[in-house]
């Protein structure tokens, strides 16, 4: 070190013109912030969860995982790409972190979608495994989160098919992470499917055969499942997207208004997930974008998760029973930071709740305008009426 210090130097002294050496140090010193900047803008990182938290971690911090399945099997081929880019910038555009969605069959296209990504600084899950090749070809995209081996797991692989694709995959890089998409109501056939993938996926899709506060028991019954074998975080899979099938009783199914999508994500939110994709930005014939109240009111939930993601990633969630006809309530604590989320998932009645909140504090803040709000503390109880589907978010000091 000191041999390079005295080259320096001498070098250094035998520049006449000072003049001439500031000009020389000042642009080696903007070629470093240029390289610092564009290095800082495009480049994300490794990605692992932290088994102690459930929580994903990228580029060294914990991560939130927030946006949207992408299907475009029934696009002409010679579209898909196109079609993909305009939807990845959509998204990003719309402040979005994730895009799921397939392989494709040319993995040209694959890499310049997981360039674009990589720009646009937005994550992606390729459905896959790919070819080993691929895989192996992919691992530098910074972009790529991890790899999808299998949808609707439960009901078209067993644990062992799985198992051996996630070894797989591993394999050809240890920072992939996989991903598994599933669904069912029943313990043990989730146990049998929790140490399968480093992610689980959990689909919820009520509407319009299933009561709307079933995201959240659904989301509970995981994520309670999943800590008892300290097993995979839970991203919830949520509907943005209407059935081609009629219901169970025959009746054709219509597509989720914008609060009810909003109060089922403040459902998974509670159930304790640790990210959400939703299902589906294109999937068949439906094109979310061509529905804008829904996409407009979807992208009005970007800032609010991004406000309160830190404190839902490292807080402790307390969920409160309060025993109030279709209220659901929870409070996150960290440090000396309180949210509290009541919700009412009722669609036509009005209720009057008194939560009980940890009995120091005195001032409840809602955390967002223009969404509902009103409640106040009264002794150590958040008191106050929810219409119906409401969401509550407050600060509580």
């Amino acid at each position: 070190m000191s041999i390079k210090f005295f080259l320096l130097g001498k070098f250094m002294r035998s520049i006449k013109n000072k003049k001439f050496l500031l000009i020389i140090v000042n642009n080696i010193f903007i070629l470093v912030l240029c390289f610092y900047f564009v290095q800082s803008n495009t480049y994300m990182g490794k990605t692992a969860y932290i088994p102690s938290g459930n929580n994903i971690l990228a580029n060294s911090k914990p991560f939130f995982p927030f946006g949207f399945y992408y299907v475009d099997y029934n696009i002409p081929k010679n579209l898909q790409s196109q079609f993909k880019i305009n939807a990845l910038t959509d998204m990003a555009n719309a402040g979005f972190n994730i895009i799921h969605t397939s392989n494709s069959e040319q993995p040209d296209n694959d890499r310049i979608m997981l360039d674009k990504a990589q720009k646009l600084g937005i994550y992606v899950i390729l459905e896959g495994p790919a070819d080993p090749e691929v895989m192996d070809a992919f691992k530098t995209k910074s972009a790529l989160l991890g790899w999808n081996i299998a949808d609707d797991a439960n009901s078209r692989y067993t644990p062992d098919v799985i198992s051996n694709r996630r070894n797989k995959v591993k394999k050809i890089n240890s920072n992939y992470l996989t991903y598994i998409s599933m669904f069912s109501l029943k313990p043990e056939v989730i146990k049998r499917y929790l140490h399968t993938s480093d992610l689980i996926g959990f689909q919820s899709y009520p509407i319009s055969d299933r009561y709307l506060d079933s995201t959240f028991y659904d989301m509970k019954n995981i994520v309670n499942t999943s800590k008892i074998y300290n097993a995979a975080p839970t991203i919830a899979n949520l509907q943005t997207f209407k059935w081609n099938e009629p219901d169970s009783i025959g009746n054709p199914q219509r597509e989720p208004t914008f609060r009810e999508v909003r109060n089922m994500t403040y459902q998974a939110l509670l159930g304790g997930v640790k990210g959400i994709i939703y299902f589906s930005y294109r999937y068949e014939n439906w094109y979310l974008p061509e529905h804008q109240e829904l996409w407009n009111g979807l992208k009005s939930l970007v800032p609010e998760i991004k406000i309160i993601s830190p404190i839902l990633l490292n807080g402790n969630l307390n969920q409160i029973d309060e025993e109030f006809k279709n209220i659901l309530a929870g409070i996150w604590i960290n440090q000396n930071q309180v949210l509290a989320i009541i919700i009412n998932t009722s669609h036509t009645e009005t209720t009057e709740v008194a939560i009980k909140v940890p009995a120091n504090l005195s001032q409840a803040k809602s955390i967002f305008a223009n969404r509902a709000s009103g409640l106040v503390i009264k002794g150590n109880e958040l008191t106050g009426l929810i219409k119906p589907l409401d969401v509550h978010v407050y600060s509580l000091s």
